[in-house]
């Protein structure tokens, strides 16, 4: 009966610190207050995100890929049929050779 004694005291301790429990006063414009900083915010890291990609910048992107498709272009034309199944051929050990050996 102890033991049982000991969790009523317990349990009454607890449910008298319930009621030493006041109200917390807040602002009336806190709600507000934090809302207007999230925005903020949300609103300075969405406009540093692409602060970075200037119309410079961009124009140099776009140089590069029309250069790099100019050259591209230029080397699929040069290469002929030929040279293109011989590579193939070569890169996958398709290749004969027309030598003679000593084990033929």
């Amino acid at each position: 009966m102890k033991l049982n004694s000991e969790i009523n005291r317990k349990v009454q301790d607890t449910f008298d610190s319930i009621d030493s429990i006041k109200e917390v006063e807040v602002s009336p414009f806190f709600k507000e207050k934090v809302m207007h900083q999230i925005r903020n915010a949300s609103h300075d890291i969405q406009d540093a995100t692409w602060t970075w990609f200037t119309p410079k910048v961009q124009l140099a992107t776009l140089v590069c890929v029309v250069v790099l498709n100019i050259i591209a272009l230029n080397s699929l034309k040069e290469s002929t049929y030929n040279d293109n199944v011989s590579s193939f051929a070569e890169s996958y050990g398709l290749h004969t050779s027309t030598e003679s050996s000593i084990l033929n």
